[in-house]
């Protein structure tokens, strides 16, 4: 923008006035213009303002200043509930807690096959009884303790279930089952003392003659061959012509005989 200067405008103005008042213009004429030369110096003073003015505000834009809007607007807005929590990272140290021990006192003996045999052939019978669901439960579970090899397990069950159940039809097995389990425990003695109760509790018994023929085993266990042969020989007598007392006599047979 172009600056006017008060100096230059009464330079050009001063002169003519002098001028013509020199001439012919009158002392009112002269008055009239330095009226006119004195509202041009006010105007010029006020353009001079408004020059300063606009500078000012070049000034302030060229600074790199900007309006607050724009920023505002570009500025990110928060969101409700968009704060990321904080974590800790904890480290788990593994149990150092040995496995505990197994018990191995009591060892595991595999039933022999004659007592698996016997178990097979030891069937439970049906029975009107109040108890009978009970009963067969009892004399299943020892059945079960000597087929796993648990032989003093089921040595004990089937013991009980003899004494507690006397006039059962299965109790003459239950004594029989406990003795093949003594015996595979190599209890020849506890066996014996079982077959023994078989035969005089119940001498009618199905299980008599197996009993008589693991009872002459015993005694041949224990080096008494006089009682062995004691009992070979009633069996023979007893049941003369059955398969147990052929297998009696080859037993006698194989015996020898005390001096």
């Amino acid at each position: 923008m172009l600056r006017v200067r008060p100096s230059t405008v009464l330079t050009l103005l001063v002169p003519c006035a002098l001028g013509c008042a020199s001439d012919a213009a009158s002392k009112s004429e002269v008055r009239t213009l330095q009226a006119s030369v004195k509202q041009l110096q006010d105007d010029n003073l006020r353009l001079l303002e408004r020059v300063q003015a606009l500078e000012t505000e070049r000034a302030v834009a060229r600074a790199g200043q900007q309006p607050l809007g724009p920023l505002l607007a570009a500025a990110p807005s928060p969101q409700v509930g968009s704060e990321i929590p904080s974590l800790a990272v904890v480290k788990l140290k593994p149990r150092a807690d040995r496995a505990p021990p197994i018990d191995v006192h009591t060892a595991i003996q595999e039933p022999d096959a004659e007592l698996v045999a016997a178990l097979g052939r030891s069937s439970t019978p049906a029975s009107d009884a109040p108890d009978a669901t009970q009963l067969d439960g009892e004399f299943a579970q020892a059945q079960e303790a000597l087929r796993t090899g648990n032989l003093g397990g089921g040595v004990e069950r089937m013991t009980r279930f003899a004494d507690a159940h006397p006039k059962d039809p299965r109790a003459d097995d239950a004594l029989y089952l406990a003795a093949l389990g003594e015996l595979g425990q190599d209890e020849p003695a506890r066996a014996a003392k079982l077959l023994e109760s078989v035969l005089q509790r119940y001498p009618a018994g199905d299980v008599v003659q197996p009993a008589m023929l693991k009872l002459a085993e015993c005694r041949m266990r224990l080096k008494q061959t006089s009682e062995a042969r004691a009992v070979l020989a009633r069996l023979v007598t007893t049941f003369p012509g059955t398969p147990a007392a052929t297998e009696a006599q080859a037993r006698l047979a194989r015996i020898p005989r005390t001096p």
